[in-house]
């Protein structure tokens, strides 16, 4: 998930043809008022669904669908290739 700070600048998705990661600009729809779902629309054409995460978890195994909120300690940072919408 991406986050730069406290207050939720972020969205991350995952996409269903790919796997790819996408990083959504909250600030675009909170402040520049551009709806989520226009800027959600190339990468939801090119991967046919998106999955919010950590909100949206599907168990690769069984398909049971979870929410995973609360904290999740960070012990590091890792970098990842994503598409920033």
């Amino acid at each position: 998930m991406f986050e730069s700070g406290g207050g939720g600048d972020f969205s991350t998705f995952v996409g269903a043809a790919t796997g790819a990661l996408y990083r959504l600009d909250l600030g675009k729809v909170h402040y520049q008022k551009i709806p989520e779902a226009e800027l959600l629309a190339e990468a939801q054409k090119r991967e046919g669904s998106l999955t919010r995460i950590p909100e949206e978890l599907r168990c690769k195994i069984c398909g049971t669908a979870f929410s995973a909120d609360g904290t999740i300690p960070v012990e590091g940072e890792e970098i990842v290739e994503a598409y920033e919408l």
